[in-house]
């Protein structure tokens, strides 16, 4: 078989594994065992398929190259896929100097949980609003704050857990073992 050709085919079987193996390490981070080993289960019979086509041709430069640049587009399309899925939670807080107010009822208006903590800041007296939602969320979450405050602070971090509250989806507090 043509040289070139094997090499293309180990840049793309390259492509679907470390792309696999990218969601399969999220998953596991997010304690999801299920999805994990059957990401890995695949992830490994496509990589033991791919090395043992590179190491037919090994002398050869060009499936060394595909080999690397395969790993490099995996992880570019492996981080595209995960970040399309989606899954999980994420925890947004915000604070604005001038319309927290503003902010609580126009996140609830769209069905946001929030919660209002009162705080002080370098300027005096605010209120850090907490919301935790569906990740594919988060896009509509920035815009409704930018829209209503511009100037507003926000951090957003993955949530690995949530337990109760005002939010679809999460194990009920009465419902963990103890």
């Amino acid at each position: 078989m043509n040289v070139g050709l094997i090499a293309l085919l180990i840049f793309c079987l390259r492509i679907v594994d470390v792309s696999i193996g990218t969601v399969r390490v999220i998953y596991t981070i997010r304690g999801n065992r299920t999805i994990s080993a059957a990401l890995g289960f695949c992830e490994s019979l496509v990589w033991i398929f791919a090395i043992s086509r590179a190491f037919n041709y090994v002398n050869h430069p060009i499936s060394m190259i595909g080999w690397a640049g395969g790993f490099a587009a995996g992880t570019i399309v492996g981080i595209t896929l995960e970040r399309w899925i989606g899954t999980g939670h994420i925890l947004m807080r915000i604070i604005s100097l001038e319309k927290a107010e503003a902010l609580r009822d126009g996140l609830r208006n769209h069905a946001i949980g929030v919660t209002a903590v009162p705080a002080e800041g370098r300027g005096g007296a605010v209120l850090v609003l907490f919301a935790v939602a569906p990740r594919k969320r988060g896009s509509e979450m920035m815009r409704i704050v930018q829209g209503l405050d511009p100037d507003a602070f926000m951090t957003i971090e993955p949530v690995s857990q949530a337990i109760g509250g005002y939010l679809p989806g999460v194990v009920e507090a009465s419902a963990i073992r103890k």
